[in-house]
């Protein structure tokens, strides 16, 4: 028996698969069996396929209609065999150490393990894509997004409620009891289903910061969308306050990192700038309340909700005399990258104030400067 099956559903995307499959064979551990599942696909995708000399076997198996990524995982996990299941997305370049992390993480935390997933990374800047994701009020959002792959916030192995369904470990025992995906969802909130269905059954799941992966999403074409409403309403209809709103939690973490980083923050006598468009708004308030009651009295309100740009212009938003205000400001947003294009607003209130603070709804919390420097390096690779 192999101690490691490696599933992998293929849908097309051709062009990315060389590279992935280039990053399997330098990732595969010893003693593992791979499972190639070609969904439908209308391109020739098993010529890319190599040998895998490490492989103890390869599976080619073909659906000769489109299921949709369950229906490929699903038959993927029907042939699996090994002691360990790991399933893992088409469109990633593996760290080297990826998938003996995730084994590593599994035999270190015992019977308790449900599921294991990556740190994932945006190839395009090196960014943090996926740590784990929380629960807002009615969202589910990706925690630290954006932030840089090394951030301290970022290199935390943590139990999460739900890790991204891009890598997926598992051993079989916690595959055979949490059974298939559901194939209603097609291909959308699979990973949280099951990761819901592993917390259900008291098992924890964990994002592994040791195993890394670049991640570039999507790449299956149209096909990638279908059913996402129906799938949507399905998921809520069938979860729907029977998870943990737990947002919070990350935003306090990301607000204790910052403190710790610099211990005036807490003194300072800052002024809320209201920017964010989201429902999770009031989680938001609540931590920064806690922290600075002052705030209470000093919003300044600029929330847009009908505006559907992804950029927030400061200069052109706001009264021209705000600049000048001498009080720190802490700006809420939606995202940070929503600010990206405010490095004059920014480099402005530098000569003003000493410290200000962004803070979004993906539990990120920076101090401008960082914020600025994080821009720059953005740049300098584009």
């Amino acid at each position: 028996m192999p101690r490691v099956s490696l599933v992998v559903p293929v849908f097309n995307s051709i062009a990315y698969l060389p590279g992935f499959f280039a990053s399997l064979s330098a990732a595969l551990p010893s003693n593992t069996e791979v499972i190639v599942v070609d969904d439908a696909s209308t391109e020739p995708v098993f010529q890319t396929v190599p040998d895998f000399p490490l492989a103890t076997h390869v599976s080619c198996l073909r659906n000769e209609v489109n299921l949709g990524n369950a229906g490929a995982v699903n038959r993927g996990f029907e042939e699996a065999t090994g002691e360990i299941v790991i399933q893992l997305n088409a469109d990633l370049i593996l760290h080297p150490d990826c998938i003996t992390a995730m084994v590593d993480a599994i035999d270190a935390g015992g019977s308790s393990v449900g599921i294991v997933g990556s740190k994932l990374v945006y190839p395009t800047t090196g960014r943090t894509q996926s740590v784990g994701m929380a629960f807002g009020l009615h969202s589910k959002r990706h925690v630290f997004r954006h932030l840089p792959v090394d951030h301290p916030l970022c290199c935390r192995t943590r139990e999460v409620q739900i890790v991204s369904g891009a890598t997926v470990a598992m051993t079989q025992r916690v595959q055979q009891l949490l059974g298939p995906l559901d194939e209603q969802l097609y291909n959308h909130n699979l990973d949280l289903d099951h990761c819901l269905h592993a917390r259900q059954h008291g098992l924890r799941n964990i994002m592994c910061a040791d195993s890394v992966a670049y991640h570039w999403r999507n790449r299956s074409g149209t096909v990638r969308y279908a059913r996402v409403e129906a799938a949507e309403a399905a998921f809520w209809a069938k979860w729907g306050g029977r998870y943990e709103v737990d947002l919070g939690r990350f935003l306090d973490e990301a607000l204790d990192h910052v403190i710790a980083e610099h211990p005036a923050l807490p003194e300072m006598p800052f002024r809320l700038l209201d920017l964010s468009r989201g429902a999770d708004q009031p989680i938001a308030l609540e931590r920064l309340f806690s922290r600075w009651p002052h705030l209470r009295s000093t919003i300044r309100s600029v929330r847009q909700t009908n505006n559907p740009s992804d950029r927030l212009w400061l200069p052109i938003l706001l009264p021209t005399w705000v600049a000048e205000e001498p009080m720190p400001f802490l700006y809420l947003v939606d995202s940070h990258e929503e600010l990206i294009e405010n490095v004059m607003w920014f480099e402005k209130r530098r000569r003003v104030v000493t410290k200000e603070l962004i803070i979004d709804l993906s539990a990120v919390v920076v101090t401008t400067d960082e914020f600025l420097t994080n821009c720059s390096a953005v740049d300098g690779h584009q």
